[in-house]
């Protein structure tokens, strides 16, 4: 998986705002067309990413002037054409485009999307050993079933993708693939369309493209299809089904030469499979199933045993999750370890022409004044409501962080932020790791730990889990505090309130009165016989007993 470079841990001054609402974080791509950024929707505390485009330089003069100013017209066009595009297709499987406009302070045009997080297909075929390694005909069945269902919406728009490859397919987690990179897409039927590829261009990827896209004729939907055999052929054995050879170009052979019979490469791939990918490579567009034929044909495959474990080393990317959990959802795990620290991937979002840069050397260790200027730049976001920069900047210290109580710290502050915004979950796979550590290393009357086991607490309750909560406020009412440490004895007064009501709520509710009459006797030593509320834990003990007898 590929990370954005780590930004620098600067004074926490602002950075650029587009649009009064989306603040550029760290840059994740560029390419030709414009750059891509991993940014903050602040309106609605979540992280998106804006693709914007290429700053323009002025028009020179004279006729060259001419062909710069038609030649920037086509790009401003197809920016937005790609946008239209992409924003017109709902599907689970087309990233998200959420807003675009014109940058007052620059005057270029930028889009926001749905950051995606997850692994580029084109990366798994890399890393994968074909010599060694079988990706299974399952996992490639809900690939290519995915991809064909994207396909089937898409052209039912009258759009053809034209450039379907690995490199422009994500596995993101869930195993939900995303089809990236709308950029030359093609709208069909559609006349007043301006013309934004010459006549007689090829447009796509070599590999991957059709005859009649390798001859530059018209193009239709039966390219992606073909472009997707093409696809699943490679993923199936690691290698695309032509390759140029002496003066033989891809194309050439796209538009000469008999497409090879996968079980000649790998004899285990079922003899259906073999006949749909023959059928989905022949040569006459008109003769190519169309998208969802392929679809119906794939998906027995997608459930059928192959006597093979998952492909990829991160099952949460399987792409049969989907097909075995349509409603998705998260799936059974083993827990949270206690090392465990929230981390983002983010590689484009659109495409290969933006892919992320891959920093040449790992950033530095994290120093203590670095840590106190992150960990207060944390809190003046999580006080205004930005919980998600503020959790993504403190992940980012945390990777960091070399030693190890410089890292606990920071992941106890993460904690803070994930609770306050009400990530409960992941707020008590912070707590309750942090608290045992502490409880080991120094003992059950440890602060820190105390205070742990009473975030963790808080958050059990929150969650529902009655019994857990109350094993967690027994640990914090087990330890009296010290008369002049109001936030101790505020705690530990608020543990035994909590442990009153959590009982009061179960079946232990017997157990209730004796943890309220304790309740009453602390409140009275520690604040005093006068104190106003303790008329209020009277009052509730009477209901309880009530209620026992």
């Amino acid at each position: 998986m590929v990370q954005g470079d780590t930004p620098s841990f600067d004074d926490g001054g602002p950075a650029r705002v587009i649009a009064g609402r989306y603040r550029l974080h760290t840059p994740i791509g560029a390419g030709g067309m414009g750059e891509v950024w991993q940014a903050y929707d602040e309106r609605l505390d979540r992280r998106v990413a804006v693709k914007m485009m290429l700053a323009e330089s002025p028009v020179p003069p004279g006729a060259q002037g001419a062909a710069f100013e038609e030649t920037l017209q086509t790009r401003r066009a197809r920016f937005l054409r790609e946008v239209q595009i992409t924003a017109g297709i709902e599907h689970l499987g087309v990233p998200a485009v959420h807003d675009t406009g014109t940058d007052e302070a620059s005057g270029r045009l930028f889009v926001v999307m749905q950051l995606l997080q997850g692994r580029e297909l084109q990366t798994f075929i890399d890393e994968t050993d074909y010599e060694s390694e079988t990706v299974p005909v399952s996992w490639a069945a809900a690939v290519g079933a995915q991809i064909a269902s994207v396909l089937d919406t898409v052209h039912h728009h009258n759009v053809v993708h034209r450039d379907i490859k690995p490199s422009n397919l994500m596995l993101t987690p869930g195993g939900v693939v995303k089809v990236l990179d709308f950029g030359v897409a093609a709208l069909r039927g559609v006349g007043t369309l301006p013309r934004l590829t010459q006549v007689g261009m090829t447009v796509g990827t070599p590999p991957y493209m059709s005859p009649e896209q390798s001859l530059a004729n018209a193009v239709g939907p039966a390219a992606d299809v073909y472009a997707l055999a093409c696809v699943l052929q490679e993923l199936l054995t690691g290698r695309p089904p032509f390759t140029p050879d002496n003066d033989r170009s891809h194309m050439w052979h796209h538009v000469h030469s008999p497409p090879p019979p996968i079980r000649t490469l790998r004899p285990d791939v079922p003899a259906d499979i073999e006949k749909l990918l023959l059928a989905m490579l022949t040569k006459e567009a008109e003769q190519r199933m169309d998208a969802m034929e392929v679809y119906d044909t794939l998906l027995p495959f997608v459930h059928a045993s192959t006597g093979a474990p998952a492909a990829p080393d991160d099952s949460n990317l399987d792409p049969r999750l989907p097909f075995q959990r349509p409603f998705g959802g998260r799936a059974p795990s083993a827990g949270v370890p206690a090392s465990y620290t929230p981390t983002l991937v983010v590689p484009s979002p659109l495409g290969p022409a933006d892919s992320p840069q891959v920093p040449g050397r790992g950033p530095a260790a994290l120093t203590e004044q670095e840590a106190d200027v992150v960990s207060d730049r944390a809190a003046r976001l999580a006080q205004d409501g930005q919980f998600t920069q503020a959790a993504d900047a403190l992940a980012e210290a945390i990777a960091r962080a070399a030693d190890p109580e410089l890292k606990e710290g920071m992941q106890f502050s993460l904690a803070q932020v994930k609770f306050l915004a009400g990530s409960h979950r992941e707020a008590l796979a912070l707590f309750e790791p942090l608290a045992r550590h502490y409880t080991d290393r120094y003992g059950t009357h440890d602060e820190q730990a105390l205070l742990c086991w009473y975030y963790a607490a808080q958050c059990r309750m929150e969650l529902g889990e009655a019994t857990a909560a109350i094993q967690a406020f027994d640990r914090v009412s087990e330890t009296t505090p010290p008369p002049d440490d109001e936030d101790a004895v505020n705690r530990y007064l608020d543990a035994l309130a909590r442990l009153m009501s959590l009982y009061a709520a179960t079946e232990s509710l017997s157990q209730a009165p004796h943890v309220g009459d304790r309740l009453r006797s602390e409140t009275s030593r520690l604040r005093g016989s006068d104190w106003p509320g303790l008329e209020q834990i009277d009052a509730y003990l009477r209901r309880l007993r009530q209620d026992l007898s």
